[in-house]
């Protein structure tokens, strides 16, 4: 099998082994791609290498450098990724496969598993807490708005989710989806382009944190939006390295100042750009307020300590920059 594909990656360059380790599985691909090019900011330096991949310098930042990598890019095919990804030798042509089967223009894989714990290794009480962590998550993730999970279609479902701007579906009737994972998606080359990531900058603009939360929700919605077919595969999967190397803090605090503030900021912004404009009816905006109710209780119940109130108030402050941006924009 022969496919015309390039490969995408932004990084900053201080991902260490986990980058030799992404490098190592593109290295082993049984169809070999046409280039490999590192999107990575200028004053950046990468601490390994294929040998035959084309650095592209940038400003940094998470949108930017998703957006100059995919602008150069000549494959028919693109395969995005993070810096910190482990995957099979038949990754890219399981993924192309896919995509020519269910004529889609964009795959995703599902990935985060650990690659140290798998049903025939690992004891079964480990797997019972992992799987219990996962559904916890699953509700957390459906009050607050964020992710919803059925294998059935339903207007309720997009009521409760359109602030993310998705309905998430596994295995439902049709396998199609309005949002998928940022860190690893194949799509045609024509497809990525048309999205014009590049005109998203504003998720990389706050006064409190540059880092882009809900990148991935406003780019395959605008996917959406132009009629772009988008599905997850179950056919392969991979394996999320996480250096979060693009959220660095000097504390949990500030930590979790950085991740409210920006979620309260790029989902508000999101919807008010992206959702609200396109679906301007009762269900869109029941559902916004839903999930920015939901989430702001859901952060006051559990950050209630003194200790935690810069956080909420970093959550509060994204709320408020998000209507002055708009309101700048506008005048």
């Amino acid at each position: 099998m022969n496919f015309d594909y390039s490969i995408v990656i932004r990084t900053l360059g201080n991902t260490g082994d986990k980058y030799r380790t992404m490098l190592d599985a593109i290295d082993r691909q049984t169809v070999r791609p046409r280039e490999v090019i590192v999107a990575i900011p200028d004053g950046y330096d990468l601490d390994h290498a294929l040998g035959y991949e084309r650095i592209v310098r940038c400003q940094k930042g998470m949108v930017t450098q998703r957006a100059v990598g995919i602008e150069e890019a000549q494959g028919e095919y693109l395969l995005v990724l993070d810096d910190d990804l482990d995957f099979p030798p038949d990754f890219a042509e399981k993924m192309f496969c896919y995509l020519q089967e269910k004529a889609l223009d964009c795959v995703l894989a599902f990935g985060g598993y650990d690659p140290c714990l798998t049903e025939s290794q690992a004891d079964g009480a480990i797997l019972q807490k992992v799987r219990m962590k996962e559904r916890l998550q699953r509700l957390r993730c459906s009050f607050t708005g964020q992710a919803f999970y059925s294998r059935r279609k339903s207007e309720w479902f997009d009521v409760i989710t359109s602030t993310a701007g998705h309905r998430t579906y596994v295995d439902c009737e049709d396998g199609l989806c309005q949002t998928g994972c940022f860190q690893c998606f194949f799509i045609k080359n024509d497809r990525a382009k048309a999205v014009r990531f590049d005109e998203e900058a504003w998720l990389q603009q706050g006064k409190l944190s540059s880092y882009a939360a809900y990148d991935d929700a406003v780019f395959f919605y605008k996917l959406y939006l132009q009629g772009g077919r988008i599905a997850y595969t179950h056919s392969t999967d991979y394996a999320h390295l996480d250096a979060a190397a693009g959220r660095p803090a000097k504390s949990k605090l500030e930590a979790k100042r950085i991740r409210l503030y920006t979620i309260g900021r790029n989902r508000t912004l999101f919807w008010l750009l992206h959702i609200w404009p396109h679906r301007h009816n009762l269900h869109t905006l029941i559902g916004g307020l839903y999930a920015m109710i939901n989430y702001t209780l859901y952060n006051l119940a559990i950050n209630c300590l003194p200790k935690y109130w810069p956080a909420i108030a970093s959550l509060f402050q994204g709320y408020r920059d998000a209507f002055q941006y708009l309101k700048k924009k506008r005048t």
